[in-house]
Protein backbone atom coordinates (compact mmCIF):
# COMPACT_ATOMS: atom_id res chain seq x y z
CA UNK A 1 0.00 0.00 0.00
CA UNK A 2 0.99 3.81 -0.44
CA UNK A 3 1.99 5.63 2.33
CA UNK A 4 1.83 8.96 1.56
CA UNK A 5 -0.44 10.61 4.68
CA UNK A 6 -0.77 10.30 8.25
CA UNK A 7 -3.63 8.18 7.69
CA UNK A 8 -2.02 5.00 5.08
CA UNK A 9 0.99 5.79 7.99
CA UNK A 10 -0.99 4.32 10.57
CA UNK A 11 -2.33 1.68 8.47
CA UNK A 12 0.81 0.58 7.44
CA UNK A 13 2.14 0.83 11.00
CA UNK A 14 -0.52 -1.65 11.85
CA UNK A 15 -0.38 -4.45 8.90
CA UNK A 16 3.30 -4.56 9.89
CA UNK A 17 2.55 -5.02 13.88
CA UNK A 18 -0.18 -7.48 13.10
CA UNK A 19 -1.20 -6.36 17.05
CA UNK A 20 -5.04 -5.23 17.04
CA UNK A 21 -4.25 -4.57 20.85
CA UNK A 22 -2.18 -1.81 19.63
CA UNK A 23 -3.56 0.53 16.97
CA UNK A 24 -4.90 2.89 19.23
CA UNK A 25 -1.30 3.46 20.63
CA UNK A 26 -0.10 3.89 16.92
CA UNK A 27 -0.34 7.80 16.94
CA UNK A 28 1.65 8.05 20.26
CA UNK A 29 4.32 5.81 18.36
CA UNK A 30 4.18 8.37 15.56
CA UNK A 31 4.65 10.82 17.61
CA UNK A 32 7.89 9.22 19.87
CA UNK A 33 9.14 8.44 16.51
CA UNK A 34 9.23 12.04 15.40
CA UNK A 35 11.01 13.10 18.10
CA UNK A 36 13.64 10.87 17.30
CA UNK A 37 13.82 12.22 14.08
CA UNK A 38 13.65 15.91 14.67
CA UNK A 39 16.74 14.67 16.87
CA UNK A 40 18.51 12.87 14.10
CA UNK A 41 17.72 14.14 10.70
CA UNK A 42 19.04 17.77 9.21
CA UNK A 43 17.43 17.17 5.79
CA UNK A 44 16.95 20.05 3.36
CA UNK A 45 13.23 18.61 3.56
CA UNK A 46 12.61 20.10 6.76
CA UNK A 47 13.96 23.96 5.91
CA UNK A 48 11.60 26.42 5.36
CA UNK A 49 11.65 30.37 5.20
CA UNK A 50 8.95 32.21 7.36
CA UNK A 51 8.47 36.11 7.05
CA UNK A 52 8.80 38.03 10.23
CA UNK A 53 8.24 41.27 11.77
CA UNK A 54 9.50 42.98 14.54
CA UNK A 55 7.62 45.77 16.96
CA UNK A 56 8.64 49.04 17.55
CA UNK A 57 10.71 48.87 20.80
CA UNK A 58 11.12 45.38 21.07
CA UNK A 59 14.29 43.13 21.20
CA UNK A 60 12.66 39.65 20.52
CA UNK A 61 10.07 38.08 18.29
CA UNK A 62 8.39 34.71 18.87
CA UNK A 63 9.62 31.62 16.94
CA UNK A 64 7.26 30.56 14.64
CA UNK A 65 5.37 27.33 15.03
CA UNK A 66 7.06 24.26 14.27
CA UNK A 67 10.49 25.76 15.16
CA UNK A 68 13.17 23.46 15.43
CA UNK A 69 16.82 25.35 14.34
CA UNK A 70 17.73 28.50 12.90
CA UNK A 71 20.29 28.62 10.19
CA UNK A 72 20.45 32.28 8.52
CA UNK A 73 18.43 35.42 9.44
CA UNK A 74 17.86 38.45 6.60
CA UNK A 75 16.60 42.18 7.66
CA UNK A 76 14.43 42.82 4.61
CA UNK A 77 15.82 46.10 2.60
CA UNK A 78 14.08 47.73 -0.33
CA UNK A 79 16.86 46.28 -2.79
CA UNK A 80 16.89 42.98 -1.26
CA UNK A 81 17.65 41.23 1.75
CA UNK A 82 20.95 41.27 3.87
CA UNK A 83 22.11 38.69 6.65
CA UNK A 84 22.48 39.25 10.10
CA UNK A 85 24.99 37.48 11.92
CA UNK A 86 24.32 35.10 14.41
CA UNK A 87 25.81 35.30 18.04
CA UNK A 88 25.55 32.82 21.06
CA UNK A 89 22.68 34.19 23.66
CA UNK A 90 25.27 34.66 26.49
CA UNK A 91 28.26 36.63 23.71
CA UNK A 92 25.13 38.70 22.35
CA UNK A 93 25.41 42.12 24.44
CA UNK A 94 21.91 43.58 24.74
CA UNK A 95 21.91 47.51 24.18
CA UNK A 96 18.76 49.74 25.59
CA UNK A 97 18.89 52.37 22.92
CA UNK A 98 16.85 51.50 19.74
CA UNK A 99 18.25 51.21 16.02
CA UNK A 100 18.17 48.93 13.68
CA UNK A 101 20.00 45.35 14.81
CA UNK A 102 23.05 44.40 14.42
CA UNK A 103 23.26 40.72 15.40
CA UNK A 104 20.25 38.21 16.54
CA UNK A 105 20.69 34.80 18.64
CA UNK A 106 18.19 31.91 19.98
CA UNK A 107 16.86 32.89 23.27
CA UNK A 108 13.90 30.46 24.69
CA UNK A 109 11.27 30.82 22.40
CA UNK A 110 12.18 34.05 20.83
CA UNK A 111 14.45 35.39 17.91
CA UNK A 112 16.54 38.18 20.45
CA UNK A 113 18.18 41.05 18.91
CA UNK A 114 21.46 43.24 20.16
CA UNK A 115 18.79 45.97 20.67
CA UNK A 116 15.68 47.09 20.83
CA UNK A 117 13.87 47.71 16.99
CA UNK A 118 13.55 51.38 16.17
CA UNK A 119 10.90 50.77 13.13
CA UNK A 120 8.64 47.43 12.17
CA UNK A 121 11.82 45.45 10.20
CA UNK A 122 11.02 42.92 8.04
CA UNK A 123 13.07 39.68 8.11
CA UNK A 124 13.04 36.30 6.74
CA UNK A 125 14.13 33.19 8.86
CA UNK A 126 15.62 30.20 7.23
CA UNK A 127 14.95 27.45 9.65
CA UNK A 128 14.45 23.55 10.13
CA UNK A 129 11.03 23.07 10.54
CA UNK A 130 9.79 19.88 12.97
CA UNK A 131 8.22 16.51 11.29
CA UNK A 132 4.85 16.68 13.09
CA UNK A 133 1.65 14.76 11.01
CA UNK A 134 -1.27 15.15 12.41
CA UNK A 135 -5.00 14.74 10.89
CA UNK A 136 -4.67 18.40 10.24
CA UNK A 137 -1.18 18.21 8.82
CA UNK A 138 -1.39 14.69 6.87
CA UNK A 139 1.71 14.70 5.14
CA UNK A 140 5.16 16.52 5.12
CA UNK A 141 8.32 16.39 2.84
CA UNK A 142 9.78 13.69 4.51
CA UNK A 143 6.98 11.24 4.24
CA UNK A 144 6.82 11.99 0.63
CA UNK A 145 10.25 11.11 -0.09
CA UNK A 146 11.50 8.93 2.43
CA UNK A 147 8.37 6.64 4.10
CA UNK A 148 10.55 3.80 5.09
CA UNK A 149 12.13 6.35 7.27
CA UNK A 150 9.01 7.03 9.01
CA UNK A 151 7.84 3.50 8.91
CA UNK A 152 10.42 2.20 10.36
CA UNK A 153 10.70 5.02 13.35
CA UNK A 154 7.51 4.26 13.86
CA UNK A 155 8.06 0.19 14.09
CA UNK A 156 10.80 1.16 16.41
CA UNK A 157 9.19 2.90 19.20
CA UNK A 158 6.66 0.21 18.78
CA UNK A 159 9.56 -1.99 20.08
CA UNK A 160 8.35 -2.18 23.70
CA UNK A 161 5.18 -3.58 23.33
CA UNK A 162 6.52 -6.63 20.82
CA UNK A 163 8.42 -8.37 23.32
CA UNK A 164 10.25 -9.68 20.66
CA UNK A 165 14.38 -8.62 20.31
CA UNK A 166 14.89 -10.28 17.48
CA UNK A 167 11.94 -8.42 15.62
CA UNK A 168 12.80 -5.27 17.70
CA UNK A 169 16.25 -5.36 16.54
CA UNK A 170 15.31 -5.71 12.91
CA UNK A 171 13.45 -3.08 12.70
CA UNK A 172 16.56 -0.44 14.02
CA UNK A 173 18.62 -2.18 11.44
CA UNK A 174 16.25 -1.39 8.58
CA UNK A 175 15.73 2.19 10.56
CA UNK A 176 19.65 2.51 10.40
CA UNK A 177 19.93 1.68 7.08
CA UNK A 178 16.99 3.82 5.55
CA UNK A 179 18.47 6.87 7.60
CA UNK A 180 21.78 6.49 5.92
CA UNK A 181 20.37 6.22 2.71
CA UNK A 182 18.36 9.21 3.20
CA UNK A 183 21.39 11.25 4.75
CA UNK A 184 23.32 10.19 1.54
CA UNK A 185 21.01 11.10 -0.63
CA UNK A 186 20.47 14.42 0.53
CA UNK A 187 23.93 14.87 0.50
CA UNK A 188 24.34 14.30 -3.24
CA UNK A 189 21.72 16.85 -3.48
CA UNK A 190 23.56 19.66 -1.41
CA UNK A 191 27.26 18.75 -4.17
CA UNK A 192 28.02 21.17 -6.19
CA UNK A 193 27.40 19.65 -9.73
CA UNK A 194 30.25 20.41 -12.85
CA UNK A 195 28.60 22.59 -15.08
CA UNK A 196 28.19 20.69 -18.32
CA UNK A 197 29.10 23.65 -20.81
CA UNK A 198 32.87 23.61 -18.64
CA UNK A 199 35.46 23.12 -21.18
CA UNK A 200 36.64 20.00 -19.15
CA UNK A 201 33.32 18.33 -19.18
CA UNK A 202 32.41 18.99 -22.99
CA UNK A 203 35.79 17.74 -24.43
CA UNK A 204 34.77 14.06 -22.47
CA UNK A 205 31.38 14.10 -24.05
CA UNK A 206 32.97 14.34 -27.67
CA UNK A 207 35.45 11.26 -26.68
Amino acid sequence: MAITTYAELQAAAANWLVRADLTARIPEFITLAEARLNRVLRTRLAEAEVALSATVGARTIALPAGFAEALELWLLRPDGREALPFMPAELIAASSLRGEPGAWTVDGANLAFDRPCDQAYGYILRMLRKFALSDAQPTNALLTDFPDVYLFATLCEAAPFLRDQELSGAYEARLSRAIEEANAKEARSRAPRTLATEPGVMMRERC
